[in-house]
Protein backbone atom coordinates (compact mmCIF):
# COMPACT_ATOMS: atom_id res chain seq x y z
CA UNK A 1 0.00 0.00 0.00
CA UNK A 2 1.35 3.40 -0.94
CA UNK A 3 1.23 6.45 1.30
CA UNK A 4 -1.13 9.24 0.31
CA UNK A 5 0.54 12.14 -1.44
CA UNK A 6 0.97 14.98 1.00
CA UNK A 7 1.01 18.68 0.30
CA UNK A 8 0.77 21.89 2.27
CA UNK A 9 -2.85 23.03 2.69
CA UNK A 10 -1.65 26.64 2.73
CA UNK A 11 -0.88 26.39 -0.99
CA UNK A 12 -3.43 23.88 -2.34
CA UNK A 13 -6.73 22.35 -1.27
CA UNK A 14 -8.42 19.30 -2.72
CA UNK A 15 -11.99 18.15 -2.25
CA UNK A 16 -14.40 15.69 -3.80
CA UNK A 17 -18.11 16.27 -4.31
CA UNK A 18 -19.69 12.80 -4.46
CA UNK A 19 -23.10 14.05 -5.58
CA UNK A 20 -21.48 15.56 -8.70
CA UNK A 21 -18.60 13.06 -9.01
CA UNK A 22 -16.31 16.09 -9.19
CA UNK A 23 -12.82 16.85 -7.91
CA UNK A 24 -12.01 20.44 -6.97
CA UNK A 25 -8.44 21.62 -6.67
CA UNK A 26 -7.71 25.18 -5.53
CA UNK A 27 -4.33 26.84 -5.56
CA UNK A 28 -4.14 29.44 -2.81
CA UNK A 29 -0.88 31.03 -3.90
CA UNK A 30 1.80 30.73 -6.57
CA UNK A 31 3.87 27.55 -6.29
CA UNK A 32 7.09 26.18 -7.76
CA UNK A 33 6.94 23.53 -10.49
CA UNK A 34 7.82 20.69 -8.09
CA UNK A 35 4.94 21.65 -5.79
CA UNK A 36 2.60 21.95 -8.78
CA UNK A 37 3.60 18.45 -9.86
CA UNK A 38 2.85 17.15 -6.35
CA UNK A 39 -0.56 18.81 -6.43
CA UNK A 40 -1.43 17.23 -9.77
CA UNK A 41 -0.23 13.85 -8.47
CA UNK A 42 -2.59 14.30 -5.51
CA UNK A 43 -5.43 15.11 -7.94
CA UNK A 44 -4.72 11.93 -9.88
CA UNK A 45 -4.55 9.88 -6.69
CA UNK A 46 -7.86 11.33 -5.50
CA UNK A 47 -9.44 10.67 -8.89
CA UNK A 48 -8.39 7.03 -8.71
CA UNK A 49 -9.70 6.73 -5.15
CA UNK A 50 -13.07 8.09 -6.25
CA UNK A 51 -13.99 5.64 -9.00
CA UNK A 52 -11.65 7.22 -11.57
CA UNK A 53 -13.29 10.63 -11.32
CA UNK A 54 -12.45 12.46 -14.52
CA UNK A 55 -14.34 15.75 -14.05
CA UNK A 56 -12.10 18.31 -12.39
CA UNK A 57 -12.63 21.97 -11.47
CA UNK A 58 -9.27 23.66 -11.01
CA UNK A 59 -9.22 27.11 -9.40
CA UNK A 60 -6.01 28.62 -10.72
CA UNK A 61 -6.76 32.29 -10.08
CA UNK A 62 -3.94 32.65 -7.56
CA UNK A 63 -1.14 31.02 -9.53
CA UNK A 64 0.39 31.75 -12.93
CA UNK A 65 -1.39 29.67 -15.55
CA UNK A 66 0.81 30.16 -18.58
CA UNK A 67 4.23 29.31 -17.15
CA UNK A 68 6.03 27.60 -20.08
CA UNK A 69 7.74 24.93 -17.95
CA UNK A 70 4.49 24.01 -16.18
CA UNK A 71 2.50 23.95 -19.43
CA UNK A 72 5.14 21.75 -21.08
CA UNK A 73 5.25 19.33 -18.14
CA UNK A 74 1.46 19.12 -17.97
CA UNK A 75 1.00 18.73 -21.73
CA UNK A 76 3.83 16.33 -22.47
CA UNK A 77 4.22 14.29 -19.28
CA UNK A 78 1.15 14.42 -17.05
CA UNK A 79 -1.89 14.93 -19.27
CA UNK A 80 -1.17 12.17 -21.82
CA UNK A 81 -1.21 9.45 -19.17
CA UNK A 82 -4.58 10.46 -17.64
CA UNK A 83 -6.93 8.66 -20.08
CA UNK A 84 -5.06 5.39 -19.59
CA UNK A 85 -4.99 5.71 -15.82
CA UNK A 86 -8.61 6.84 -15.46
CA UNK A 87 -10.11 4.75 -18.25
CA UNK A 88 -11.41 7.73 -20.23
CA UNK A 89 -10.22 11.23 -21.14
CA UNK A 90 -10.36 13.83 -18.39
CA UNK A 91 -12.55 16.94 -18.48
CA UNK A 92 -11.01 19.97 -16.78
CA UNK A 93 -12.64 23.34 -16.18
CA UNK A 94 -10.08 25.97 -15.25
CA UNK A 95 -11.50 28.78 -13.14
CA UNK A 96 -8.85 31.22 -14.22
CA UNK A 97 -10.47 34.63 -14.56
CA UNK A 98 -9.96 34.33 -18.31
CA UNK A 99 -12.36 33.13 -20.97
CA UNK A 100 -11.69 30.32 -23.43
CA UNK A 101 -11.20 32.91 -26.19
CA UNK A 102 -8.55 34.72 -24.16
CA UNK A 103 -6.85 31.42 -23.27
CA UNK A 104 -6.72 30.52 -26.96
CA UNK A 105 -4.81 33.73 -27.66
CA UNK A 106 -2.07 32.84 -25.15
CA UNK A 107 0.42 30.51 -26.88
CA UNK A 108 1.14 28.54 -23.69
CA UNK A 109 -2.53 28.05 -22.79
CA UNK A 110 -3.40 27.23 -26.39
CA UNK A 111 -0.73 24.53 -26.25
CA UNK A 112 -2.38 23.14 -23.09
CA UNK A 113 -5.75 22.98 -24.87
CA UNK A 114 -4.17 21.41 -27.96
CA UNK A 115 -2.29 18.76 -25.96
CA UNK A 116 -5.48 17.78 -24.16
CA UNK A 117 -7.38 17.42 -27.40
CA UNK A 118 -4.70 15.06 -28.72
CA UNK A 119 -5.63 12.49 -26.08
CA UNK A 120 -9.37 13.16 -26.19
CA UNK A 121 -9.44 15.31 -23.06
CA UNK A 122 -11.33 18.58 -22.83
CA UNK A 123 -9.88 21.66 -21.13
CA UNK A 124 -11.87 24.86 -20.94
CA UNK A 125 -11.14 28.19 -19.24
CA UNK A 126 -13.74 30.26 -17.40
CA UNK A 127 -13.86 33.59 -15.61
CA UNK A 128 -16.87 32.54 -13.50
CA UNK A 129 -16.95 29.44 -11.30
CA UNK A 130 -20.67 28.99 -11.85
CA UNK A 131 -20.11 28.79 -15.62
CA UNK A 132 -17.31 26.27 -15.11
CA UNK A 133 -19.55 24.07 -12.95
CA UNK A 134 -22.42 24.30 -15.45
CA UNK A 135 -20.09 23.28 -18.29
CA UNK A 136 -18.74 20.33 -16.29
CA UNK A 137 -22.27 19.17 -15.52
CA UNK A 138 -23.00 19.01 -19.27
CA UNK A 139 -19.95 16.88 -20.09
CA UNK A 140 -20.33 13.12 -20.58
Amino acid sequence: MTSPISFSPDSFTLSYLPDQHLLIGRWLRPVALDALQTHYAALLEAAQEHDNCRHWLLDVRRRPISDPAAVQWFGKEFSPKLPGLLGRPVVIAYFAMVTQDAASEDPNLEENIRQGALNGSHYCYFNQESEALAWLAQQP
